[in-house]
């Protein structure tokens, strides 16, 4: 029983992470086909920020209720969105369906981890947490390759409609398979908090996500950025007189939890800045096309790939401190690299420092949840960890947002004050043919500016990475000892 659910779980998961990746390689040709060039950028946006906002919800609910009910649900809406957006006409449709997917994946991607701790003890937890997040590295492999091929092959459309027999069998195998019992309770929902913190998060990332396109207080992101802070204001308060809360602080707080969070939150600032910003170095600085730049991110999901499953077999052969201390230094270490980086530099010194940040994420991630799965008891373990994930996706929409911010006013400044590049657009530096079309003067100002802009971005990444490693010292030497209904 317990191998087939396992293997439900990665086919549910694979397809969640798989999403992002593959789906990018088709937006072009789908804003191409629906005449939606200016809303391309929100075919992403729905599908994170409605994971974000889902995702607690969904591990308090697994918590009270069971699991089983809420992934089903989880797989179930995914499954129907993937087919929605198959056959959507418009643009609009497509976001709207995306958003569902969302929903969906808010609840595959947490209960799924949630599961494995329910089923694996401590010692087992680490070999399957690290397969569990090899998941991830493959995802972000494969992604691309199957995507491209869809495209050029079938249609865009076949990139959610392939998601659909996989995600009924993932849906089959665990109706069958997965058998759990409910004890039942007379605990309710939180249905004030989570409409606060529903409505709240929603504010807060869609004023981020905004913020970081247009870099301009607009009147929409300004009244979203006041609908968050009161919004989320009421939701802590309302926490804190809840007799079931959604997101318990009490729990939140205790040492070994907060210290993993953290971490987690601050490596994600790190995270997003190599999958957004590496492609521009390589397309923009150094001249290179859209199929190489995604090679030179490519060392980081095979090093995470294989380093989270032998990390994952070798758990108990260094204490949670160590193995996240030397996570997170690996992080540090890259990022630094990355802030070294010239226009003349090797293309070697790109691939290493990825590939040193990759290796820095599979000892560290599969830890993480291992030790926090392992400190809460059975009914706090949905919630600790969906808090856990959504924490993860909202560090890594921070880290857009402010990088996006940071990189945005420098060169965009920059373009507007060089004389020789007034009139010359940004994107211009991102198609070979158009850049090579440059004046040679004007071509290396360019270049040299948008590198200036990305290695104040690595910087930025670097003190993230920083602050994920004196967060990381605060973990314990010995192994963590379980909650007693563990």
């Amino acid at each position: 029983m317990r191998k087939n659910v396992t293997v439900a779980l990665l086919l549910a998961t694979f397809l969640a992470a798989i999403e992002g990746t593959v789906v990018s390689v088709a937006t072009p040709v789908i804003a191409s086909e629906l005449n939606g060039a200016a809303l391309v950028s929100w075919v992403f946006a729905a599908f994170l920020l409605f994971t974000a906002v889902s995702t607690p919800i969904y591990g308090k609910v697994a918590d009270l209720f069971g699991r089983k009910r809420v992934l089903l649900f989880g797989i179930g809406l995914f499954t129907l969105a993937s087919l929605l957006c198959g056959l959507a006409t418009s643009m609009e449709q497509l976001i709207i369906f995306r958003a569902l997917q969302g929903l969906g994946a808010g609840a595959v991607l947490p209960i799924s981890m949630t599961i494995i701790g329910d089923l694996y003890k401590y010692e087992e937890r680490g070999k399957i947490q690290g397969i569990l997040s090899a998941v991830w590295g493959v995802s972000g492999v494969l992604g691309p390759v199957i995507g491209g091929f869809l495209v050029e092959t079938l249609s865009w459309r076949y990139v959610f409609l392939l998601n659909v027999p996989f995600a009924l069998l993932s849906f089959i195998m665990i109706i069958v398979f997965y058998k759990e019992t409910v004890t039942e309770t007379t605990e309710r929902i939180d249905v004030k908090g989570a409409l606060l913190f529903a409505f709240g998060t929603t504010a807060f990332l869609y004023g981020l996500i905004t913020f970081s396109e247009t870099n301009v207080w607009t009147p929409s992101i300004i009244v979203s950025a006041v609908f968050s802070v009161v919004l989320l204001t009421s939701f802590f308060l309302s926490e804190r007189r809840a007799k079931t809360p959604l997101l318990p602080l009490d729990l939140l707080k205790q040492p070994i939890i907060a210290s993993i969070n953290g971490a987690v939150f601050f490596a994600a600032w790190v995270l997003v800045s190599m999958s957004a910003y590496i492609p521009i170095w390589a397309q923009a600085v150094l001249g290179k096309s859209a199929t190489e730049a995604g090679f030179m991110l490519m060392p980081l999901s095979v090093a995470w790939t294989f380093t989270s499953i032998i990390g994952g077999r070798t758990l108990g052969a260094a204490s949670p401190r160590r193995r996240a201390v030397t996570g997170m230094s690996l992080l540090l270490i890259g990022t630094i690299i990355l802030t070294l980086l010239t226009q003349s530099s090797p293309d070697l010194f790109v691939y290493l420092a990825v590939a040193i940040i990759g290796v820095g994420f599979g000892l560290s991630q599969p830890m993480f949840i291992v030790v926090l799965q392992t400190v809460v008891s059975y009914r706090q373990r949905g919630t600790a960890t969906a808090a856990n994930s959504f924490l993860s996706t909202v560090g890594q929409t921070l880290g857009v947002a402010v990088f996006g911010a940071v990189f945005n006013f420098i060169v965009l400044s920059g373009f507007r004050d060089e004389p020789g590049l007034s009139g010359v657009s940004l994107e211009s530096f991102f198609n070979r043919s158009m850049t090579e079309a440059l004046n040679a003067t004007v071509r290396l100002q360019g270049e040299q500016l948008i590198a200036t802009g990305l290695n104040t971005v690595f910087i930025g990444a670097a003190l993230a990475a920083f602050i994920a490693l004196l967060i990381a010292l605060r973990l314990p030497v010995s192994p963590p000892e379980p909650s007693r209904d563990n």
